[in-house]
């Protein structure tokens, strides 16, 4: 029941998620603050720092 819960999540925000104007192959990712394991981040201030590449993990971390 769980796993028919989330993949019905999955989808639904696969979905939302189309609606959503995509990014070219090698565009710059519009700068965002997100939340993280060691608190807030912002894009902009990691480019300082060097190159950073982006990962979605929708399920990391989670029980299966």
């Amino acid at each position: 029941m769980k796993r028919m819960i989330r993949a019905v999540i999955v989808i639904a925000v696969t979905l939302m998620a189309s609606n959503v104007a995509a990014l070219e192959v090698n565009a710059p990712a519009p700068d965002f603050t997100a939340s993280s394991t060691r608190g807030e981040i912002t894009l902009s201030e990691l480019l300082v720092k060097g190159p950073v590449i982006l990962a979605y993990y929708y399920a990391d971390f989670t029980s299966a």
